[in-house]
């Protein structure tokens, strides 16, 4: 039952500000993710749960870009085939229309936002991350109807977002099925679509100060009520 927690366990490279999921673990078991460092040497590539990342570990400037919604992940379907001072982390989900192995999820507005971790505390979202050993804790909603996802789990950096097209979006698509009870069935923001270039969270000056970084809006956004 993929109800409760998804653990999205990532992987620092040796650049600053570069990274991979490694693994995702759902209840008490481990689900290997795209490892940059082998998966693209294999012939035939490993079948995956979570899709393709960049080779380099690299980011995307352009908000507008078909790469927002699953990185590189949807130019090799069907699928399977570190992060900076300052940066936001979130989550979204689409509904898979079909199979999930080669829904794209590009067309239409089918994603909604499940969780997200700005700035807190005097810290980003992305330091809490480093600070747990790289990994990240997703609730799925229990309301959330069953069936066949996408999860977007995204790290936004901001350390160049003082100036357009200098943010850094890192987005990285994981297939799941959800089961339960549920029925709730939200939509309505569009990958691309969701994100402008001068959004106010994607146009953002981190270095102003904690109270500056408090008022911190992330963009595509809140985070859906169930």
């Amino acid at each position: 039952m993929i109800r409760a927690l998804a653990i999205l366990a990532l992987a620092a490279t040796e650049v600053i500000g570069h990274g991979f999921l490694r693994h995702v673990r759902i209840g008490n078991n481990w689900y290997p993710g795209w490892d940059v460092n082998t998966d693209p040497y294999r012939n035939p590539a490993p079948l995956r749960s979570v899709r393709r990342t960049p080779s380099d570990s690299g980011f995307i400037s352009d908000p507008a870009s078909s790469r927002i919604t699953c990185s590189i992940g949807n130019e090799y379907l069907p699928a399977g085939g570190t992060l900076t001072v300052a940066a936001a982390v979130m989550n979204y989900m689409a509904r898979c229309q079909g199979s999930c192995s080669t829904y794209r999820g590009d067309s239409g507005s089918p994603w909604f936002k499940i969780s997200q971790d700005v700035y807190s505390g005097g810290k980003w979202g992305n330091q809490r991350l480093i600070a747990n050993n790289f990994t990240a804790t997703v609730t799925i909603p229990s309301k959330l109807a069953a069936g066949d996802y996408l999860l977007r789990h995204e790290n936004l950096a901001l350390h160049g977002a003082t100036s357009v097209g200098g943010a850094q979006f890192y987005p990285v698509c994981i297939h799941l099925t959800v089961t339960g009870g549920g029925s709730v069935s939200p939509s309505g923001l569009a990958f691309p679509g969701a994100y402008k270039a001068n959004d106010p969270g994607i146009l953002f000056n981190p270095y102003q100060g904690d109270a500056a970084n408090q008022k911190y809006v992330a963009p595509g956004g809140p985070v859906y009520k169930f």
